[in-house]
């Protein structure tokens, strides 16, 4: 089975890493493949810095998207999360979703120690 969109996160973040695993149970289609950074080995894959400093994703076709744009991207191959994408489409939507996706990115570590999450790596998806 082809996957159609590649997600990589974080696999040293709690928050990143308790994400993947809700995601893995969301995705009864089987439409994600989950890949922490530390295994990725991926074609015009990013560099290691640009890759800590957003959520990445990749399509079948080689289409990278960042940030908010891979987080509405991956919202559109999981039905329950589908409402995001059409929010997405609003007028001025994206701008405030690129400013929420920057909160928590920006500080993803704090919150996975508030939140008390151990990081327990998300096993990748083979094709």
């Amino acid at each position: 089975m082809t996957h159609q969109l590649t997600v990589l996160y974080d696999g040293d973040c709690g928050v990143c890493t308790q994400t993947a695993r809700v995601l893995a149970q969301l995705d009864s289609r089987r439409r994600l493949r989950l890949v922490s950074l530390e295994e990725a080995r991926l074609p015009d894959m990013p560099p290691s810095d640009e890759l800590m400093d957003a959520l990445h994703a990749v399509d079948s076709d080689g289409n990278w998207f960042v940030g908010a744009a891979a987080a509405v991207e991956l919202a559109r191959h999981i039905p329950l999360l589908w409402p995001i994408s059409m929010i997405a489409k609003l007028p001025m939507a994206m701008p405030v979703l690129t400013v929420l996706y920057r909160a928590v990115a920006d500080n993803r570590q704090g919150l996975s120690r508030l939140l008390r999450l151990d990081v327990c790596q998300v096993r990748s998806r083979q094709a």
